[in-house]
């Protein structure tokens, strides 16, 4: 048995042309003459794969080995009807239009983009290709490697392909210290980005920092979930409309309640409550600026909605909750995701913590302290503190160095110079 991939060539006004796409060739034992077909890509990689896969389903055909008739039907079925197989499925089982529809536009798009028309087309090696050609982030490189891997595995639940081909494929390498690349506001730019926004977006802002909803979960929230009437005031978060579809009870604050309350229709209100006015990416960035926030801290991360909840997350943190509380409230299932993707490292109260640690140079706490003062001190030059220290430590061991004459008696200790510095210090000589 022999197989290989070839470019057809041909004569073109005396010069030799090969064909842009691959062509494969195989005779199996027993063949009278090799069997001759196209491959319909320009990628080698991908022409040897799929030549691979033909020969198999050939040899198979010939030593008589049935295949399962879901997988004869789904061979001969087109990509796009098994992707609306797959986005059907999703509604079905209770996942977002919005979820549905990222995948959907991912889906249509490694589709189109690459040329799957059958499963067979569909290999490992075309998306990588792809992926690499790809000018993106990473970040958005692992989202349409989920989407691919996703549907890949539905079609092997289904019995459409024998074996998920994409489990190999590894996801792209995010640098390290981009993940969670989102800072969290301060007190006072929460005060004045709520300030600078008219009633229905600061209600939204205010919400967010103080409740942790999710710009979705603010979109999709309805006055009966408000219990203003409760004691304590509450929102009842309804499974169906949560992330992690469990329900949840998040407490309000009175300046909550207060902006709630102005914004209320009636006692007996119903529909959104965000209908107009739910900031959009766009009001946002406004808002920023209007209240003189940065887009990016000093460090180069950026803010969005999310930074609010973000920033509450934060604030537990540093106001001491403990974490189990900290998780209920942000509805976290894992205490990785409160301590260390959401809680900014940048806002902890660092310098205080190193603060209360103990002196650890005996008799030297005033002059300690009065150091630290020193360098907190603003305008102080720094290398003038540096050598006013080195002056002092340089007094203090000329100054011990004279006890210890009038200690032992002697006037100086030296080394032999006869020994090159070998040979330890001279006895002293008593006078």
């Amino acid at each position: 048995m022999r197989r290989f991939v070839f470019q057809q060539k041909r004569t073109r006004n005396g010069k030799v042309v090969k064909s842009r796409t691959w062509y494969g060739e195989y005779r199996l034992d027993g063949d009278p003459k090799p069997t001759r077909l196209s491959l319909h890509t320009s990628d080698k990689r991908v022409a040897e794969k799929k030549l691979a896969e033909i020969v198999q389903q050939a040899e198979r055909e010939r030593a008589n080995i049935a295949l399962p008739k879901t997988l004869v039907d789904a061979a001969s079925k087109p990509v796009a009807e098994h992707i609306e197989d797959y986005l059907a499925d999703l509604r079905s089982t209770g996942r977002t239009k919005e979820y549905v529809r990222q995948v959907s536009a991912r889906l249509e798009r490694l589709r189109r983009d690459l040329g799957w028309k059958i499963l067979n087309d569909m290999t490992p090696e075309s998306f990588i290709a792809w992926r690499d050609r790809q000018k993106t982030s990473p970040r958005t490189k692992n989202h349409f490697h989920d989407a691919v891997r996703g549907f890949a595995n539905w079609l092997n639940d289904h019995e459409r392909i024998e074996t998920n081909r994409f489990l190999r494929v590894k996801r792209a390498q995010i640098p390290r210290g981009s993940r969670g690349n989102h800072r969290s506001f301060s007190d006072d730019e929460v005060r004045r980005l709520v300030a600078v926004a008219p009633p229905p977006r600061a209600t939204a802002y205010l919400l967010a920092v103080t409740t942790g909803l999710r710009h979705a979960d603010l979109r999709r929230l309805a006055w009966p979930d408000i219990r203003l009437g409760a004691r304590p005031p509450h929102i009842y978060l309804p499974g169906d409309s949560a992330k992690n579809k469990r329900s949840a009870t998040l407490p309000l604050t009175a300046e909550a309640v207060a902006l709630l309350e102005d914004l209320s229709p009636g006692p007996h209100a119903s529909g959104r409550v965000f209908r107009r006015g739910m900031p959009s990416h766009h009001t946002f960035n406004a808002d920023l600026q209007a209240a003189g926030i940065p887009k990016t801290d000093h460090l180069g991360r950026s803010a969005s909605f999310h930074t609010l909840r973000r920033t509450l997350v934060t604030m537990l943190h540093n106001a001491g909750v403990d974490r189990r509380t900290a998780m209920e409230i942000n509805r976290h299932t894992s205490s990785h995701l409160t301590d260390i993707i959401y809680t900014d490292a940048e806002a902890l109260p660092k310098s205080e913590a190193i603060r209360k640690l103990p002196n650890f140079l005996a008799g030297t706490g005033e002059r300690t302290e009065k150091r630290t003062d020193d360098l907190d001190a603003p305008g102080r030059d720094a290398s003038s503190r540096v050598a006013s220290h080195a002056d002092a430590e340089s007094s203090q061991t000329t100054e011990n160095a004279r006890h210890r004459r009038i200690k032992t008696g002697s006037d100086a200790t030296c080394q032999n110079p006869s020994k090159n510095g070998a040979g330890g210090n001279r006895t002293p000589v008593p006078r």
